[in-house]
């Protein structure tokens, strides 16, 4: 695969690289050098004898059986998991093996385009149709993903490519299947559970739905990381930020997400198509759409409702010139700069991350529609952070985010058209925007779940700990003591709670990390870090992660 118009990202020099010109298995001829991750690199090789181009996965040396004896079977699961797709809004994986000398490799076709990400960054905003055309494909591709039984766990623009091919433009591909999921019984038995790693939980904070933050495998976070990219699509940046992952995933847990006026108040996105993000981006995945065919449907619904009528097509210069840009947006095919609202490619909360989960939680609660077992894996080439101890949920003092009244689409009767008036300016910086607390409109009340009116919560009692022990601990700016101790905490609507708290003790790392579980009791230890030295990634069973679309 290969994004045209774009450097790649982090391309490693081809000097002095011993896999450039080598044949892998009698196959793959590798050209060039397209990019580099945490755990490998990825090239353009040439497959024989058919001669045509592949994108290859090739897996870092020390990342070898014997050094990591689960890594290999992560790595092959992908290929395999990913081989079962046949969407054509899905990347093709074409083969994957091992040479005789150790090396691991998956090919992929090889896609001329640029990912979403890129061109979200070289034009802002896109219109609503536009991004309707691009979510219904999207949506196509996880839809038979979620048939066979798999969960994508980091759908984001980068992971998204849009293509031109002859006619055709704004082809959508979905890439890296890696932190895939399997969630029906007869796919997540003993052996996939074997090699999955245990407390790490793997996705991009800016597009992670609640319950993946809880390490819960449901396929409605898919839903919920598609409406956090519609609505960075239509509005030009996420619904949360934050200068550090663990705030984004604490804002996906705890805030309802900004109406698009708080953001931009001249924005021209029809009410249906704002109901249908908002739909995507609830809480609690039962009162999200509950499948892809829905969303499709409501997708379908929203633009008639708004007043488009027949099939989602892109005008043959759409890439380039198919809309005016936003004043502040780079209009042409090589314009990068980066104005407005929109986030850094690199910036933190856009980046995948390994959660390393410290706490002891109680089972969650079995899925409306299923139980769905915890099998997670990953094999993924990106190189992004790691953060300690985190699981969250919200502050006992937080009030729920508030529950949205419905708003029922009707489509409009023929009116005659008010004067064009000129759209306002998106804000200079995504964080001068206020992110309100407004209701969330929906496109179907009927089957929205009602609101619950529990009675006065008991509080859940946090015991908190820490090795070594003796570390203060801080809650809300305020020092509660030293470990070992205890903490009232109020549960919300489901019974659980969570509470934010900050290790420190001379000698080792300060940590901030969010407990949560379910009552009566949930204890928490934290392990804290000595301040000298700093082992590898690899010494914590995971990996780096590079937002490579890989």
């Amino acid at each position: 695969m290969v994004q045209s118009g774009a450097q790649p990202q982090s391309a490693p020099a081809d000097v002095g690289d011993p896999l450039i010109g080598r044949v892998l298995n009698d196959k793959f001829r590798i050209v060039e050098a397209l990019g580099s991750g945490g755990m490998g690199r990825v090239y353009k090789a040439m497959q024989s004898p058919l001669e045509r181009l592949v994108a290859l996965k090739v897996l870092n040396p020390q990342y070898s059986e014997g050094k990591d004896p689960g890594f290999q079977k992560r790595f092959f699961m992908e290929a395999a998991v990913t081989a079962r797709l046949r969407h054509p809004n899905t990347v093709t994986v074409i083969d994957y093996g091992r040479t005789d000398d150790g090396v691991l490799y998956i090919a992929m076709e090889y896609l001329e385009g640029q990912t979403l990400a890129q061109l979200l960054t070289q034009h802002g905003p896109l219109p609503w149709m536009r991004v309707m055309n691009i979510a219904q494909q999207v949506a196509r591709s996880l839809r038979e993903a979620h048939r066979v039984g798999l969960i994508h766990r980091d759908l984001k623009p980068a992971n998204i490519m849009v293509l031109n091919q002859e006619d055709d433009h704004d082809v959508v591909k979905v890439l890296d299947f890696g932190l895939v999921k399997s969630f029906l019984p007869d796919r997540g038995g003993a052996n996939e559970t074997e090699i999955t790693q245990a407390g790490v939980i793997l996705g991009s904070p800016q597009y992670m739905a609640p319950e993946q933050a809880r390490n819960v495998s449901d396929p409605r976070s898919d839903v919920y990381s598609l409406g956090v990219v519609m609505f960075q699509m239509l509005i030009g940046r996420p619904p949360f930020m934050a200068a550090q992952s663990i705030d984004v995933i604490f804002k996906h847990l705890n805030e309802a997400p900004p109406v698009f006026a708080a953001i931009w108040p001249g924005h021209t996105v029809p009410q249906e198509v704002e109901a249908l993000v908002m739909r995507c981006l609830y809480k609690r995945p039962e009162e999200r759409f509950q499948s892809m065919d829905e969303v499709l449907e409501a997708i379908r619904r929203a633009a008639s409702s708004a007043g488009f009528s027949g099939a989602f097509s892109s005008p043959r210069n759409a890439i380039t010139s198919g809309f005016t840009p936003l004043p502040g947006h780079g209009s042409g095919a090589h314009s990068g700069a980066q104005t407005g609202p929109l986030p850094s490619p690199g910036s933190t909360g856009a980046s995948t991350v390994a959660l390393d989960i410290a706490v002891e939680e109680a089972p969650a609660k079995p899925s409306v529609r299923r139980t769905l077992p915890l099998a997670l894996f990953a094999g993924s080439l990106m190189l992004g952070l790691i953060v300690a101890g985190v699981v969250a949920m919200r502050p006992p003092t937080s009030p729920p985010a508030p529950r949205p009244e419905p708003i029922q689409a009707v489509a409009p009767a023929a009116k005659t058209p008010a004067p064009e008036q000129p759209a306002a300016e998106p804000p200079a910086t995504a964080e001068a925007a206020p992110e309100a607390t407004a209701q969330q409109p929906a496109i179907e009340p009927d089957v929205l779940a009602a609101p619950l009116v529990p009675a006065e919560p008991v509080a859940i009692r946090f015991v908190i700990d820490s090795e070594p022990g003796g570390a203060r601990v801080m809650y809300e700016g305020r020092v509660l003591g030293e470990t070992p101790l205890e903490l009232p905490v109020s549960p919300d609507a489901d019974g659980r709670a969570s509470a934010r708290i900050t290790f420190a003790l001379d000698g080792y790392q300060r940590v901030t990390a969010i407990a949560t579980g379910e009552g009566p009791v949930v204890r928490h230890t934290q392990k804290l870090k000595k301040k000298s030295g700093s082992r590898s990634s690899s010494d914590r069973g995971s990996a780096g992660y590079k937002d490579d679309p890989y």
